[in-house]
């Protein structure tokens, strides 16, 4: 039966890495996939999915704020034929509405979703919408752990660093960023360093 899957992590806990492995799987056995993203996330260019932890790299759909899925995963269906997964990257950025389109491409076209993405926000005590949608229309949420940059502590909040200094404010929680170390980058911290980060 299929389901709609969400498997959240901090950043650096190896999400599109282990997308990747699940698209690898299928691929070695010849069943079809579509991997759709946000184009808010355009670190590694639009169309494409990377990951830092060398795994090779995944084309993908590219989706806005206003690609209807449902309709998008209909029409990929009539035109080439049987599909056996979805997995979307990053799905923190995706509106309710579409999550709610994912629930039913799961529900009526009987297609399993994977979805991969952080929980939180950089701002302090914010869900990103999609996460926050699919917390709540999920069938199954799995958490993928890391350690806290400073301590040995499960990390479950990423923090914002701009020019040395943590931010925990802001006007959006979309700011798409990395973990590489520039004057504007995220580390990932359990709660108590989120609160107190180490110089």
């Amino acid at each position: 039966m299929a389901k709609l899957y969400y498997k959240y992590g901090t950043m650096g806990s190896s999400k599109t890495a282990n997308l990747l492995m699940v698209a690898y799987n299928y691929k070695s056995q010849d069943k079809r996939i579509v991997c759709i993203k946000s184009s808010l996330d355009n670190r590694w260019g639009t169309g494409v999915i990377k990951s830092r932890a060398g795994v090779p790299d995944r084309e993908c759909l590219v989706t806005t704020e206003e690609t209807d899925l449902f309709y998008l995963i209909e029409f990929d269906i009539n035109t080439n034929g049987e599909l056996h997964c979805i997995l979307v990257d990053e799905a923190q950025f995706l509106r309710k509405e579409q999550i709610k389109q994912l629930a039913r491409v799961v529900d009526e076209l009987k297609v399993p979703v994977m979805c991969y993405g952080l929980k939180n926000s950089y701002i302090d005590g914010e869900l990103f919408e999609g996460s926050a949608a699919l917390l709540y229309y999920a069938d199954s949420i799995e958490e993928i752990k890391t350690v806290c940059q400073y301590c040995n502590r499960k990390a479950t909040m990423h923090l914002r660093m701009v020019d040395g200094k943590p931010v925990r404010t802001g006007e959006s929680a979309i700011k798409v960023g990395d973990t590489v170390k520039d004057n504007d980058y995220y580390i990932q911290t359990c709660r108590y360093h989120y609160f107190n980060p180490e110089n």
